[in-house]
């Protein structure tokens, strides 16, 4: 048997004064008496013998040699070579996912993983080595490999549930890269199996634990026969094979898997809601579906669903006012043809609650100021009087000082030097500061339409009929939002420093443009453009998404992202993000450098982007920082909402009766500990026999 510390034997030399103490004579004292009769007594029990004949308490001796022997070995370290040869490396994947905060076992299922992974830690062995691994979108290595019990064990208890998705294999593919080519390596996944089957019946050997009672799982190929290994890694991969812990049994849940909402075209003040309900279980359930806007009721929607239905329904609702929308699933019960069931009941039904609610930001729509100057267009003035979120004021003349906060529009007649501020010019006479105009256009072709422009969504220019258009020549290149075959622009956008700028070259009283539904849709475009109003849909993201935003453009201010839980975490502003764009777009100077990405995103609700004041403090309330923007956050994941695990039970094939290593679970600790727990028997045996007897 090899020691770690030969040296130690060294030690054993303290056998020579225990032996000392065992035949040391004592040397009486001479003193006086009255008398030698009782002296006499003692003399005849005790009478002088020689050094030898104090090895009296021979067995008593031998014990305490004996406990110096084993002290000796046990700071002197032994192994047994096995031991330096048979290493376990071991890989713990844990799943946060949302459907693992289920309460049909314990707690939770989360909080019986964590167990689960605590006696897996245990049960190591000292040369044992082992690291834990988060299985999110990104997997995350919490802790790296060591063989340090202490820092496993409040690894593993730092871990907190999220209510992102299960992402197993990008996790399994890491524990992989962490245990390389070790012989003796393991990936053990901790998972309630809410996931694809795909992520779960690999085709490595593979074990299950259904509660406490784990079973072992193999892939096989079609014909029967064990499927070769598929990794990358390469043939010595073979030896590390992958454990599911699967924790939970077939629960039954109703969720909300998709909520979304946005503006419509058809009404300028419309918005619709996209909403759907799934029925994960066995059971017909009935429940109600609460919409609401700010707190204040929209919609009440019963609901009766079959086992395994899925309710979608598109709902169309009115309101200029912004904000968030919440729908909400109650009063959640067993369906009348089953109430009298006693195998359903409301919890039964019901095994997840962070599915029950969503969220989705509507955009507000703000009613907004508008100067017409024409000489006269009915069709021009009744676009802009159909249009409830239009204040309109109409002028033959300009006026003496022009508005800060309109919108201009000039028919025809424009003035030498274009006003600041939002303009749009439709069929200019006259020359000004931005355009010279050069001619007629007689039945222009348009050829070319900006499709990526807010400005033309939902419109197509190339049917429209133009016996004559404004050709203008413009004093800078303006951005061609609709052009004729000629290269001749009917529709510009122009960049200036000083407002925003629209430009429609087409004669609205030859042109049948007035007529169709592109007309009212086209004015519509521009004022949602002009009041930054163009996000139509603000869609509300699955848990785990990452957010790319755009920053105002204030190197003054920082800011910050605020969870719906009120945590607050900076944001590096004026960071380009261009890993998101095509990579063929990251060397272009044209990607905004106020790009910024926060996520993942794995709590549900709605995160704000705020503005920070220097003086704030870090822990002040929400409710006093500027809201720059804003993003829903949902579960919406059909298979997290089922609890049903995706492994059928055809497909176990043997049961265990522990979650812990089958050879050598008994040899957790070093050799030592067991010596030096050897050392201490002898010590309380040899006092209980002797010395307890002695002081007796």
């Amino acid at each position: 048997m090899p020691f770690a510390f030969p040296i130690a034997f060294l030690l054993a030399g303290l056998a020579l004064p225990i032996v000392g103490l065992y035949i040391l004579k004592v040397r009486m004292r001479r003193v006086p008496v009255s008398t030698n009769l009782f002296w006499s007594q003692i003399y005849d029990e005790k009478k002088p013998r020689s050094i030898w004949q104090n090895f009296k308490h021979l067995l008593s001796l031998i014990a305490q040699l004996l406990m110096l022997s084993l002290l000796v070995i046990a700071v002197a370290d032994p192994f047994l070579p096995w031991q330096s040869k048979a290493v376990r490396r071991v890989v713990l994947i844990i799943d946060p996912s949302a459907s693992m905060q289920a309460a049909d076992v314990n707690t939770s299922r989360f909080s019986k993983a964590i167990a689960s992974a605590q006696q897996m830690v245990i049960s190591l062995r000292e040369t044992d080595q082992a690291a834990i691994v988060l299985a999110t979108a990104t997997p995350e290595v919490v802790v790296g490999m060591t063989d340090h019990s202490p820092t496993l064990r409040r690894a593993i208890e730092s871990i907190q549930p999220t209510n992102g998705a299960t992402f197993l294999k990008p996790a399994i593919e890491l524990g992989k890269r962490l245990l390389g080519t070790h012989p003796d390596g393991e990936v053990i996944v901790f998972t309630d199996g809410c996931t694809s089957e795909a992520e779960l019946v690999t085709s490595e050997p593979t074990v299950l634990a259904t509660g406490n009672s784990p079973v072992e799982l193999i892939s096989t190929s079609p014909e029967g026969s064990a499927t070769p290994e598929a990794s990358a890694y390469g043939s010595e991969q073979r030896k590390n094979p992958v454990r599911f812990v699967y924790i939970g049994d077939a629960t039954n849940n109703i969720g909300i898997t998709a909520f979304q909402a946005r503006r419509t075209f058809r009404d300028i003040v419309g918005y619709e809601i996209m909403v759907s309900v799934s029925n994960a279980s066995k059971d017909p359930v009935q429940a109600r579906l609460e919409i609401s806007l700010n707190d204040v009721p929209v919609d009440i929607v019963p609901l009766r669903l079959k086992p395994g239905e899925r309710w979608t329904k598109s709902l169309e609702k009115a309101s200029t006012e912004g904000g968030t929308l919440t729908a909400r699933l109650t009063n959640i019960e067993p369906a009348p043809a089953e109430a009298g069931s006693a195998a359903t009941n409301s919890e039964q039904l019901n095994g997840l609650t962070s599915d029950d609610i969503a969220w989705a930001t509507l955009p507000e729509r703000k009613i907004q100021k508008v100067l017409l100057i024409t000489p006269g267009n009915w069709f021009l003035q009744k676009v802009f009087e159909a249009n409830s979120l239009v204040n309109l004021e109409v002028r033959k003349d300009f006026p003496e000082t022009w508005p800060s906060d309109a919108i201009v529009i000039f028919h025809r007649n424009t003035p030498p030097q274009i006003i600041p501020g939002n303009v749009f010019v439709i069929d200019p006479d006259n020359n000004s500061d931005l355009w010279t105009v050069g001619g007629v256009l007689e039945n222009p072709i348009i050829t070319e339409q900006a499709e990526d422009s807010p400005l033309m969504t939902h419109i197509r220019m190339d049917n429209v009929l133009v016996p004559e258009a404004r050709r203008l020549q413009f004093t800078q290149s303006p951005k061609v939002l609709a052009g004729t075959v000629s290269g001749d622009s009917v529709y510009s956008e122009i960049d200036r420093s000083t407002g925003k700028c629209l430009v429609l070259g087409v004669n609205l009283d030859q042109s049948d443009l007035a007529f169709r539904t592109s007309f009212p849709i086209l004015i519509s475009n521009a004022l949602s453009w002009f009041a930054n109003q163009d996000d139509q849909l603000r869609p509300a993201l699955p848990t785990g998404s990452l957010f790319t935003f755009e920053l105002p453009p204030d190197e003054k201010v920082s800011y910050s992202a605020v969870s719906p839980s009120g945590n607050r975490s900076p944001i590096i502003a004026k960071q380009a993000v261009k890993s998101v764009l095509d990579p063929a777009a990251q060397s272009d100077s044209t990607v905004p450098s106020n790009l910024c990405t926060i996520g993942p995103l794995d709590e549900i609700g709605v995160w704000k982007i705020v503005k920070d004041a220097e003086t704030l403090p870090s822990n002040e309330a929400t409710t006093d920082l500027e809201v720059v923007q804003e993003v829903a956050v949902n579960l919406s994941n059909e298979r997290e909402t089922d609890l049903r695990p995706a492994v059928a039970a055809g497909e176990v094939s043997q049961a265990r009766e522990s979650m812990t290593w089958p050879s050598f679970a008994w040899l957790v600790r070093p050799l030592w500990f067991y010596f030096a727990c050897l050392a201490f028997a002898f010590t309380a045996l040899e006092w209980f026999f002797y010395q307890r007897r002695v002081i007796a």
